[in-house]
């Protein structure tokens, strides 16, 4: 019998382990914010004064698109492989 495959659900897309890019950016001079994003989701990007404010955000962020992209019925980018050392 073939093996039936079913859409994942929002949730399912809300819980992929997306790899995080932080960078450390001068927004005025001597004056410093965290930066982060991810790369898969274009315009997935927040800063803030600390990392966790900037995390905040993102999150924020990820969701409504992750949420916007499966209301629309559009694919939900998977993430890259994390490096390896």
């Amino acid at each position: 019998m073939p093996e039936t495959t079913t859409a994942p659900s929002l949730d399912d897309l809300l819980r992929i382990p997306y790899v995080l890019d932080v960078q450390a950016v001068e927004v005025a001079p001597g004056e410093w914010a965290c930066r982060v994003g991810y790369d898969e989701l274009p315009g997935c990007v927040a800063e803030g004064r600390t990392p966790f404010d900037a995390l905040t955000r993102l999150e924020r962020l990820r969701v409504e698109m992750v949420t916007e992209l499966y209301e629309q019925g559009k694919p939900v980018p998977a993430p890259r492989a994390p490096l390896r050392v």
